[in-house]
């Protein structure tokens, strides 16, 4: 097993056993129009779970063959979970990371055309930081092929750059980095901003909130930099980690 944080096998042992159960109960709800609104909204927030908790466990058992097919499977729920008017799940700037990433990594056409259409946005209950909702829509933008303008890139740097929160200056500006650099074909910069993504995320899965948590295996957001870099400009990411597992995007 992969060191990655806390977790043991043991941990991992019950997501293995209990998910494909749970999928079971669940997927026939998700589609079924008799079934409540409530219901289905649980059917969604819960596929999308149980799929990537599989992708997460086998990735960090070393099951390498099983890790992108069950991304690729959680990706039209995590779009429901994230982004559908009916079966959305109240999000906040940070958490709704995941779900964005997920379709843009892992999404066909079709699941990424909707995500690219969702005219997503957050009440201001459900904004923590100015700088991560601003990267959140920078992200959505520039992973859906949507044409970004240099102003709203120079708008998000200025709002991480001038914050005080640590978690911002550390983790959402080298992202935001990251995007200036793809949209301005400056392959260094990018690296550098990976790497800087890399060593926060690294550093929260050892002594900060990752420690306990199985999302923590994977760092998404700096996958998604790294598929847009190649996807962009044939660009090969460099950073060697385990917590970017670069065969995901080949």
């Amino acid at each position: 097993m992969l060191k990655l944080n806390n977790l043991t096998s043991d941990d991992l042992t019950d997501y293995l056993d209990d998910n494909p159960e749970y999928i079971k109960i669940w997927l026939p709800i998700i589609n079924q129009t008799t079934e409540t609104l409530e219901q289905r909204e649980r059917a969604a927030f819960n596929l999308t779970s149980c799929y990537l908790e599989l992708a997460y466990t086998h990735y960090a058992l070393e099951n390498f063959n099983e890790v992108k097919p069950y991304f690729e499977k959680a990706a039209p729920f995590a779009y429901l979970r994230g982004f559908d008017a009916e079966l959305k799940t109240s999000k906040v700037d940070w958490t709704i990371q995941q779900e964005m990433n997920v379709v843009i990594l892992f999404g066909d056409s079709t699941t990424i055309n909707k995500l690219a259409h969702s005219d997503w946005s957050l009440a201001e209950d459900f904004i923590i930081n100015q700088a991560c909702y601003l990267y959140d829509h920078l992200l959505l933008k520039l992973g859906t092929q949507q044409p970004l303008c240099q102003s709203e890139i120079d708008t998000a740097l200025t709002q991480a750059r001038n914050t005080k929160d640590k978690d911002v200056q550390q983790y959402i500006l080298p992202l935001i980095n990251a995007i200036n650099a793809l949209v301005n074909g400056q392959q260094a910069q990018w690296q550098a901003a990976i790497d800087m993504a890399i060593a926060w995320h690294t550093d929260e899965c050892k002594f900060g909130d990752l420690k306990n948590m199985i999302e923590g295996f994977i760092c998404l957001n700096a996958l998604t930099m790294a598929k847009l870099g190649k996807d962009m400009h044939q660009w090969q990411c460099t950073t060697e980690s385990l917590y970017l597992p670069l065969f995901l995007i080949d």
